[in-house]
């Protein structure tokens, strides 16, 4: 399937080209790009393809063409950037020899970045009321996670008998600390290294084993776990006390607000670019016709 997009062709081959390039960019960040994702992607190329014509289609309508010393020089300054010729090919993906479609490449970014640049200039800093509005409507993106503190009890036995052994111990000693022993006073005969230690202070999710974790999370202040197994060995958690997630207080963070404010900004204005140069044009799909 092919388009025209304001009378200009957007081949079924460089939609093809788009898909591959977003199916590769997701498999790098460690996604799973299996074929049940096809349609995802073939949707994101053309929505990309469309937009970035639209976007080069108003660059050249207000500027003119990119002059060709303009994309030499770009073309350059990768190249350097990238170590050397040889690296930017590497690097890119791109295929040493394929110079018109290399040109191609830089000329439509130079001439998107142009208009870009346009229509939304230089970035300003907010002002207080607009960033504290920004920052109360993202705010469970500016929280402080969940926080627990326990003490921890752990031997790691050697071999089947030491198990059933190591075991017997922290229920024992479990026991006396439902009875009303102190906790850090009945564990600390359990130090196996000298650099180990009972308390285990304050932990977010993701810090410990996840076994250990679901546990503390899910105790109360001052109650001690059962004796958890783990492939490491046997634990026993006893919680100290919690931390309630809360928001980071703006000042804190003010350079992160805003850095992510004038982000925003843009990404809405070419939102609103692109939504107006496709209010007025013409966009037709087509099947091409086999050689």
């Amino acid at each position: 399937m092919a388009l025209t997009i304001n009378q200009e062709t957007i081949s079924d081959e460089d939609l093809y080209e788009e898909f591959e390039a977003i199916k590769t960019h997701y498999q790098n960040l460690g996604e799973v790009v299996c074929c049940d994702r096809d349609t995802e992607f073939q949707d994101l190329a053309k929505e990309n393809l469309i937009n970035r014509v639209l976007l080069n289609q108003e660059s050249v309508a207000r500027f003119g063409l990119v002059e060709d010393e303009a994309v030499a020089a770009k073309l350059a300054e990768l190249k350097e950037q990238h170590g050397g010729e040889e690296k930017f090919y590497e690097n890119t993906g791109l295929e040493e020899g394929d110079d018109e479609s290399i040109v191609n490449k830089v000329a439509l970014s130079i001439s998107v970045d142009r208009l870009v640049d346009a229509e939304i200039g230089e970035d300003v800093d907010p002002a207080e009321d607009d960033l504290e509005e920004f920052y109360q409507k993202n705010i469970e993106a500016y929280m402080r996670p969940e926080e627990v503190r326990a003490s921890h009890i752990f031997v790691e036995p050697q071999d089947e008998a030491a198990a059933q052994k190591a075991f017997d111990e922290l229920k024992e000693a479990r026991g006396k600390v439902l009875d009303g022993a102190d906790f850090d006073e009945i564990a600390e005969p359990f130090l196996q290294k000298e650099e180990d230690k009972v308390d285990l202070g304050f932990f977010k999710r993701g810090d410990l084993l996840n076994e250990l974790e679901v546990i503390a999370f899910s105790m109360r202040d001052g109650e001690t776990s059962p004796v958890i197994n783990t492939h490491f060995g046997y634990h026993v958690l006893h919680r100290k006390g919690g931390k309630a997630a809360e928001p980071i207080p703006l000042d804190e963070i003010r350079e992160t607000v805003v850095e992510q404010y004038l982000l925003d900004r843009r990404e809405q204005m070419m939102s609103d670019l692109i939504s107006e140069l496709k209010a007025k044009a013409t966009i037709e799909e087509f099947e091409e016709e086999e050689e």
